[in-house]
């Protein structure tokens, strides 16, 4: 395909150039085409919205590329490549026992990971200093293929690891726990040496609880080092009133392991839509070359311009083995203009959860075991 070839040989990830518009346009055609013939549960989807390869003529016509609800994607596997050409397969399991089964071909997978270290140079996270890292996720051990844990696991990658500390792994019975002693101790340990930044990757729920143990035993400390760094991504608690803003979870982990708080970086992106969202050093998620993001109305669904709250409409050509091309999520959000930062893309600036009960994914299973800690 060589127009989606051509996307993902784009350096910049936040390319404003016509030639960049025009490139995503072409790749996103030549990905919807390849699915609406290949995949017939698509093409009747596409049919019943009266929408083919045909009327997408202009890059406005992006928009209307007939979406997939992204619940559907834990009762149907809508596969495109044949079987044989799957290569991983990404789970987002909540407690109920839902599972969004996410496919990957060996080439799609290339293009994602393209994607993340483009935008994580953009956003300034690489250095070839190494560093020590908390990961507060799954032990690779037990982290099977649950999606948030493959990613955090990815962002560890971007700085050469010193020593590297998972955060919830097996307990003597082979249950996920979560180490707060373990943190507690490696903390102390990382502190004494002074020369190694340290990073935090994965779960806000975790470092927070962290966080308050800290003040609660009245011990900070100092890893103020300009290559120390906070990413996080996932959920917080299982309720989404318990979390704080994020300015305010920056404060405090700022106050007790002295990260500089412009070093902090947030992910937003769930399994369905492999595209990683991370924050600028103004905390927003600006929207890259390889993707396009609308605002949908609940209920009638038109289109809504920039600063009005709605449900997000992702799109990405990135991947071939499912028609995962066009996502409606169950994100509220608004689309911005004009960030401080330098990017010239719009960013997204989210507005929580549909519905009145929280879209469970493997961020809220681990989130759980704080309630049982």
């Amino acid at each position: 395909m060589e127009y989606l070839d051509r996307l993902f040989t784009i350096e910049d990830p936040y390319c404003t150039s016509d030639e960049c518009r025009e490139i995503y346009f072409k790749a996103m055609k030549e990905v919807f085409e390849f699915h609406y013939t290949r995949n017939e549960v698509y093409r009747k989807v596409c049919d019943f919205e009266d929408f083919s390869p045909d009327d997408l003529k202009t890059p406005d016509d992006i928009r209307h590329i007939p979406h997939i609800m992204v619940n559907v994607l834990k009762w149907y596997t809508l596969r495109t490549l044949p079987e044989e050409e799957i290569a991983y397969e990404f789970t987002s399991s909540g407690t109920s026992g839902q599972k969004s089964h996410v496919l990957c071909d060996t080439a799609s997978k290339e293009r994602q990971n393209r994607m993340r270290e483009r935008i994580v140079k953009a956003v300034g996270v690489p250095t070839q200093k190494p560093v020590n890292y908390i990961v507060f996720s799954y032990d690779p051990e037990i982290a099977g293929n649950k999606g948030a844990a493959y990613t955090h696991n990815m962002y560890t990658t971007f700085a050469p690891a010193k020593d590297k500390f998972f955060a919830i792994h097996a307990n003597e019975k082979g249950v996920p726990q979560f180490d707060e002693d373990g943190v507690l101790k490696k903390l102390e340990e990382y502190a004494k040496d002074k020369n190694t930044p340290l990073r935090l990757v994965g779960f806000p729920a975790f470092m927070h609880e962290i966080a308050l143990t800290l003040k609660e035993k009245h011990l900070s400390y100092d890893f103020n080092h300009e290559e120390s760094m906070v990413i996080t991504g996932g959920g917080w608690k299982d309720k989404q009133e318990k979390s704080i803003p994020y300015e305010l979870f920056k404060k405090e982990i700022h106050e007790t392991l002295g990260i500089p708080m412009s070093n902090f970086r947030d992910i937003y992106g769930f399994v369905e839509h492999g595209v990683p969202y991370l924050t600028c050093r103004e905390g927003h998620f600006h929207v890259p070359i390889y993707a396009s993001v609308f605002v949908r109305k609940p209920g009638h669904l038109e289109f809504l311009g920039f600063a009005k709250k709605g449900l997000l409409h992702l799109l990405s050509p990135y991947n071939l083995a499912q028609p995962t091309i066009s996502i409606l999520s169950t994100d509220y959000g608004m689309l911005k203009n004009n960030c401080t930062c330098g990017i010239k893309t719009p960013y997204i600036e989210l507005l929580g959860r549909a519905g009145k009960q929280k879209h469970k994914g493997c961020a809220i299973t681990a989130a759980e075991l704080l309630k049982n800690a």
